[in-house]
């Protein structure tokens, strides 16, 4: 029988570990809550939506970067956060626009289809 080595998980020190231990377990959590955050003020003050999606990509291409480059760390879970945040505010628009636009290609090929069917079936 194998006989697994015993972990014991200390609790962090400082204010630093204490805050990423903190943050290891919310991260979703707070990154669906910023994402929500910026999806309300964008529907109060209501930008540009070119200028906003612009503007999202761009963090979330700089944040994806930087969090590349930092060592593991809770500046790296911050930006990571950032990172997720942009994410669903960039994709999940554009997820639902292409089923959108999937839906109207559909529904259109199957229009014409009928139509095509009814003209070519004769009575």
């Amino acid at each position: 029988m194998e006989e697994y080595p015993l972990v014991i998980d200390e609790k962090p020190t400082g204010v630093r570990g204490r805050a990423r231990a903190a943050l290891r377990g919310r991260r979703i959590a707070i990154t669906v809550v910023l994402a929500l955050v910026e999806v309300v003020a964008f529907l109060i003050w209501r930008p540009s939506v070119v200028l906003v999606t612009l503007f999202a990509g761009l963090v979330l291409a700089l944040a994806v970067l930087l969090a590349v480059r930092l060592k593991a760390g809770l500046g790296r879970d911050l930006v990571m956060i950032v990172a997720g945040a942009q994410a669903l505010v960039v994709g999940i628009p554009l997820a639902i626009g292409f089923s959108i636009v999937t839906g109207l290609i559909v529904g259109v090929l199957l229009i014409v289809g009928l139509i095509v069917v009814a003209f070519t079936v004769k009575a």
